[in-house]
Parts: structure tokens; C-alpha cells; sequence
């Protein structure tokens, strides 16, 4: 079987890796690495087709070490567990070290990480990861600790088209593929940094056993019948998870149902996905329904134990659940709004009622003087003041009159009146 294109092209050594001179130069971090033989667990950041594969792959071959390698879409925990208990018993045996590398580490959940974390504490697991993600928020805090991250820049234009360069130059010797002027630019306006899809949309060409002259315009053709297009970091990825998002927000469900399928096909990232659903429910539906965010939250948890692809249905459940959601906005206008008063009135000071006499000076200045408890109270709230002076008649949170959020406007209502009542009173027994 004819091995893909980038795989022929793969760098064989730290001099070749093209665009990451900070690791891999002269007095780069994974020079000296590959140099010395230095083992210590590490996890490549970087964007598709920046080069950790590349890196990695030179890495295992200049070691002696016994290596599994698994990525985080197939991953095994009963596989790894074992490897991992071996790898303890030739550990204490005679003190070798063995090595994991995961591709795609991000798409490990929690428990699948906790594996990891006592054989790279003592020593026994050398760890190795590859990611596109940002190791902070997807990898957990004590098994990070223990990795040391080592960020990929993304390739330049330049640095993409030398690669391609290489690629063409072999095309047209071992294939006699060869292109229009301007290919570069095309592959790199489809792509972008993302050198590995470009390589691979030249791949697509080689399978169709096509040879000669090909032009730009066959080679759109031959990539828009090959290819779902769709550009994880790109204006595609934007496009359709707003479409998705606005989709939902108009409680179109089939609609919403069609762009979550078009993100999950092209191989988006479904945490990012679940993300966006769990902030839908805050800005678009709100207290209307508060059931939405639990939908949404334990469908994350649920799709963290499943995993993919069984884990999918989660995401279409969730979807399903806030597009036909009673939507309401108050929520997300209150924040602005809260945030707005906050930032232009930010030198006031809270009424001396409401601050804490932690002091005896603090109590001396009249701190807490006045504050009345409200469950003290059989209303279970006073008309003591609790805003400074100057904002004391702000308005901010307006709930609508739709699902749930009936209940809270009934509830905003129920207290603004009691309120009243109670002033009124006040006033009353004042004046008499």
C-alpha cells in the first residue's frame, strides 16, 4: 500500500523539521534532547500540521526505551493500564523507564488522564503527548505539573511553501504530477499553515493515477468532490458554528441538528462544541428554562465518559433540547448591563451598612452599623439600603414573561411590591 504523502515527506531528523527553530535549532530544547538521549515527559502544543508527529516520530526512533502509542480517539484504558503495570514491574526489576506517546491527548477525559499521573510521579512512565489544544484547560492540573509543555509555533507562508516545494519536486519526479504556477498560493489560501492538509489534497491527485500538466481549476474540482470543506481554524470553522449557534438561538432544530452534523463530519472538536451549548443556554435561554443547562452540562460529563464516536449522541441530545427551549435574553442584557454600571461607577463605595466590621477600627468608622439581618425579619427582607447612594434606582435585570422566567418575573415582582409595602410602613410609622 502506497504510503501518503506526508508520511514520504516526514522530517528524518531535528535539521529537517522546517518552522520550529526555537525546539529543534541549533540551541533549541529537543536539539539537545535528541543529542544527549535526555528523557523527561513533555507535551507538544501546536497547530495541525505544525509538526508534532514529525518531532515525536524522531524522538522514538532515538530511543531504546519500550514505546506504546496510542492516540486520544482510540484510546484504551484496560490496553494502557496493563502496559502500564508492566512497564512498574520491569521498573523495579532493573530501573528502565518505558514511554507513552498519545496523539490527540485533549480527547482523554479525566479518569483516562488519572492512569498516567502515579507512573509519571515516580518515574516509571515517560509521557509524551501531542495536542492542538490548550494543555491548561484540557489537561489535569497534577498530571500538567508533571509535563513539561513545549509550544510549536504555527508555520509561515514561507515556511508551508518549502515544504510544498519539497512535495512538488517529488510529484513531478516519482509521478510526473506537474502543476500550474500559483499551486503554493491556492493549497495555502485552502489551508493555511495546516501543511498536512495541503500535502494531503495533493495526495487526492495521486490516487486518481492522473499525470501531466494539472491546473488550478482541476485541482478545486478534484478537492471540492474529495473533501468536506471545512477549516478548523479558519473563516469556515467560524461560519459554521455561528450558523449553528444563531440556528438554535431561532430554535430552527433541523437546522441546528444539519450544522452540528456538519462540524462533527469535518472532525471538530466536540468539547468545543459542548462549550458553546453550555454558553447558549446562559445567553440565549437563560432562567426561561433552567433545566437547559443541566441538559447541557451533564451531556459534556456524559460525552467525557463515553467518548467518541458513541459520545456524539450527546451532542445531538443537547441540541435537540435547547433549540426547541423557550429563549429568552435577559439574562445575557443583565450581564452587560451589570458590567456597564460596574465599570463606569467603579470608585463607589458599598454602603458602611452592608461592609464588614472586621476591625475594631473598621467597627469605630461605622462599618456594619445599621445592617439589619433579613431572616431576622418575618418578610425575610428590609428596606435597608444596598447600593451606594448615587445608584440606588439603577434598574438591570429585566426577566421576560416567557416559560420559567414567568415564575422569576412573578418572583422579581413578589419582592419589588414587598418592598414598597414595607417603605411605605416605614414612612408611615415615621411621620406619626
Amino acid at each position: 500500500m502506497r504510503k501518503p504523502l506526508a508520511e514520504i515527506l516526514r522530517p528524518k531528523n531535528c535539521d529537517e523539521i522546517i518552522g520550529q527553530d526555537h525546539l529543534c535549532g541549533k540551541e533549541g530544547v529537543l536539539k539537545t534532547i535528541f543529542e544527549k538521549g535526555t528523557l523527561f515527559s513533555f507535551i507538544l502544543w501546536g497547530d495541525p500540521g505544525s509538526g508534532k508527529t514529525s518531532i515525536i516520530e524522531i524522538f522514538l526512533k532515538r530511543i531504546k526505551e519500550k514505546t506504546l502509542k496510542t492516540t486520544g480517539s482510540t484510546f484504551s484504558a484496560k490496553e494502557v493500564k496493563k502496559y502500564c503495570e508492566e512497564a512498574e514491574k520491569l521498573y523495579n526489576f532493573n530501573g528502565d523507564t518505558s514511554v507513552v506517546f498519545v496523539d490527540e491527548i485533549h480527547r482523554l477525559n479525566k479518569s483516562q488522564q488519572d492512569i498516567f499521573l502515579p507512573y509519571v510521579e515516580k518515574g516509571i512512565i515517560i509521557l509524551l503527548g501531542a495536542t492542538t489544544e490548550n494543555p491548561s484547560f484540557e489537561i489535569n492540573k497534577a498530571l500538567l505539573s508533571r509535563l513539561k509543555v513545549l509550544t510549536l509555533n504555527s508555520l509561515s507562508k514561507e515556511d508551508v511553501f518549502k515544504i510544498l516545494k519539497k512535495a512538488l519536486i517529488y510529484l513531478k519526479d516519482k509521478h510526473n504530477i506537474e502543476f500550474e504556477k500559483g499551486i503554493k498560493e491556492f493549497l495555502y489560501s485552502v489551508n493555511g499553515s495546516d501543511v498536512r492538509s495541503s500535502l494531503n489534497s495533493l495526495d487526492l491527485i495521486v490516487r486518481r493515477g492522473i499525470s501531466g500538466k494539472i491546473s488550478i481549476e482541476e485541482v478545486k474540482e478534484y478537492l471540492t468532490e474529495s473533501k468536506a470543506f471545512y477549516d478548523k481554524d479558519g473563516e469556515y470553522h467560524y461560519n459554521i458554528i455561528s450558523a449553528f449557534h444563531k440556528s438554535v438561538r431561532n430554535s430552527d432544530i433541523d437546522s441546528s441538528l444539519y450544522w452540528l452534523a456538519r462540524m462533527l463530519i469535518a472532525g471538530e472538536d466536540r468539547k468545543y462544541i459542548l462549550r458553546r451549548i453550555i454558553r447558549i443556554t446562559a445567553e440565549d435561554i437563560g432562567l426561561a428554562d433552567p433545566t437547559a443547562l443541566s441538559i447541557a452540562i451533564n451531556s459534556f460529563k456524559a460525552f467525557e465518559i463515553i467518548g467518541e464516536p458513541e459520545g456524539d449522541i450527546f451532542l445531538f441530545y443537547a441540541t435537540v433540547y435547547i433549540a426547541l427551549a423557550p429563549k429568552s435574553n435577559s439574562l445575557y442584557i443583565a450581564e452587560k448591563k451589570a458590567k456597564k454600571f460596574a465599570k463606569e461607577t467603579s470608585s463607589l463605595q458599598p454602603p458602611l451598612q452592608i461592609r464588614n466590621p472586621v476591625t475594631k477600627l473598621m467597627k469605630e468608622e461605622g462599618y456594619g452599623s445599621g445592617y439589619l439581618y433579613a431572616h431576622d425579619f418575618k418578610e425575610k427582607t428590609t428596606i435597608m439600603k444596598t447600593l451606594p447612594e448615587e445608584i440606588e434606582n439603577i434598574r438591570i435585570f429585566f426577566p421576560q414573561n416567557i416559560g420559567f422566567e414567568k415564575e422569576i418575573l412573578k418572583r422579581y415582582e413578589y419582592w419589588k411590591k414587598l418592598k414598597e409595602k414595607l417603605r411605605d410602613k416605614a414612612k408611615i410609622n415615621k411621620n406619626s
